[in-house]
């Protein structure tokens, strides 16, 4: 063998050693960017289930949302705040999910069942209130996906929070 081919040999080593490193480094890239959206999801998730625990665990709470939704201007001071409170936090988190889902860390699948859960809240006569009345915090595109969802006709049997019947505005009504 010549120094040429030995030359040649140790170049073509060379170059499937560094084939073989980046296939690596793409399967380590894949399986990170796996690992980054399963978490996302388990983090909105957790901040759902930490919502809906939080409003179960507490009847004043329940109590406060159920009349809010259902008519926001029956609330005393003290309980359109809580109201509000409680509305803030589902739609910061449903913000949250939003944004997540538009940069492909949260699925489609799971993005759909907490957009269908908006739209439950957004459509009753309270939360269309409290959209109405706090919609400048969620601007931008969030704050246009809130409007469509306000504009789309609700599943049948749709309530929010499972009980309180849900109002249907044309799209020329909602926008």
């Amino acid at each position: 063998m010549t120094l040429e081919q030995i030359f040649f040999a140790s170049q073509i080593a060379a170059a499937i050693g560094i084939i073989g490193s980046l296939l690596f480094v793409g399967i380590q890239v894949r399986d990170g960017a796996k690992a980054t959206r399963s978490a996302t999801a388990q983090a909105v998730q957790d901040n759902y289930a930490r919502w809906y625990l939080a409003l179960a665990n507490d009847d004043a709470t329940t109590a406060v949302c159920l009349k809010g939704f259902s008519d926001m201007g029956s609330l005393t001071p003290q309980e359109k705040a809580r109201f509000v409170c409680a509305c803030m936090a589902f739609t910061s988190y449903t913000q949250n999910a939003y944004h997540q889902w538009r940069h492909g860390h949260l699925a489609d699948q799971l993005w759909a069942s907490w957009e269908a859960l908006m739209m439950n809240l957004v459509n009753t006569p309270g939360g269309t209130a409290f959209w109405n009345e706090r919609s400048y915090v969620f601007g931008g595109e969030f704050g246009a996906e809130v409007r469509a969802l306000m504009a789309r006709e609700p599943h049948p049997s749709a309530k929010g929070l499972g009980v309180v019947p849900l109002i249907y505005r044309t799209p020329e009504a909602a926008g």
